[in-house]
């Protein structure tokens, strides 16, 4: 059995995880990973829509169903957790913002609403889930999906679409964030992993497991020679590496550890911050690589109990696709 795609999925959660928890990371791979979930969620669902849901009325409403079964309960336990914490270090006179600048009580009603909404349009200066922006983004891409698995042509415009939002912001370390978190810009890995799975007929013979992977880490560790890479044309160079990736692993024959690695994703993007602030009364606020493993660590066990007293009980209540 190979690296399948439950295992880059687990992956590239871990790459996110670890830019949070451990302060020596090399910069650049984190922000590769996230735009290589919604590559990879271009593919997977623009599969799952042609091949088991359709296109009909009734096949949409169980997909709108089973998205957000599969996403918004882990989210909301998550939150909720999340405000705990807040609330608790707080009287302990510790900030979590350390781990990353959003993790702090929601600012104001717009901010809640955004939060609670899961908005990617509302401000969100303060999130109880600090890495929920990007999720934000995914979600309100799921409603355009259907547009981009039903049509080639509707992916292709809006990849071109997303790319030309891309140059509007120019490829500057100034216009990063924008580029990085905005809803049009965010929209090209959407589609250039649902053209994968148009074309992953065609282009099967560009499938190379093993060198995809590669390169794409070989990429992510550019950073050491320019710095400045990722925050300029890196992040744009990694959707093209992330979809050669998905072409490559889309195929390759799997097992239960490839499945199991899948499923710890979700949850170790969502709690990973939350359990790693934890551990600064111990250690602080420097993030040393014992406090990244312990953390690390912790998280995989709080999200493997994710999937089995949630997750699991919950995806038996989707509808059949």
């Amino acid at each position: 059995m190979g690296l399948g795609l439950g295992s880059w999925r687990f992956f590239l959660a871990l790459l996110v995880a670890v830019s949070h928890l451990y302060a020596d990371m090399i910069h650049g791979p984190a922000a590769y990973a996230v735009w290589g979930f919604f590559v990879l969620s271009g593919y997977l669902m623009t599969f799952v829509l042609s091949q088991r849901y359709g296109f009909e009325a009734a096949g949409l409403k169980r997909y709108a169903f089973n998205r957000f079964l599969r996403i918004y309960p882990s989210y909301v336990l998550a939150s909720l957790a999340g405000l705990a914490l807040l609330w608790w270090l707080g009287r302990q006179g510790i900030n979590p913002a350390v781990l990353n600048p959003q993790f702090q009580f929601p600012q104001g009603w717009r901010n809640w609403l955004a939060a609670i909404t899961m908005n990617p349009w509302l401000p969100t200066p303060g999130l109880p889930v600090p890495v929920a922006g990007a999720l934000f983004v995914e979600v309100w891409a799921y409603a355009l999906m259907p547009l981009f698995a039903r049509s080639r042509s509707a992916a292709w415009l809006g990849l071109a679409v997303a790319f030309f939002a891309n140059v509007q912001f120019g490829f500057s370390t100034d216009s990063f964030v924008p580029r990085y978190v905005g809803f049009a810009t965010g929209l090209m890995p959407f589609a250039a992993g649902s053209l994968v799975c148009h074309y992953r007929d065609a282009w099967q013979r560009w499938a190379m497991p093993r060198l995809s992977v590669l390169v794409w880490c070989l990429h992510g560790a550019y950073w050491l020679r320019d710095p400045y890479w990722p925050w300029t044309h890196g992040l744009g160079l990694s959707v093209l590496l992330s979809a050669w990736v998905v072409l490559s692993l889309a195929r390759g024959r799997t097992g239960l550890t490839d499945k199991w690695l899948g499923d710890l994703s979700y949850p170790l993007y969502l709690v990973h911050t939350t359990v790693g602030a934890v551990f600064l009364l111990r250690w602080g606020a420097d993030r040393p690589l014992d406090f990244a493993a312990v953390s690390l660590l912790a998280s995989l066990l709080v999200s493997a109990a994710f999937v089995w007293w949630i997750d699991r009980p919950l995806q038996k209540l989707k509808l059949p696709a």
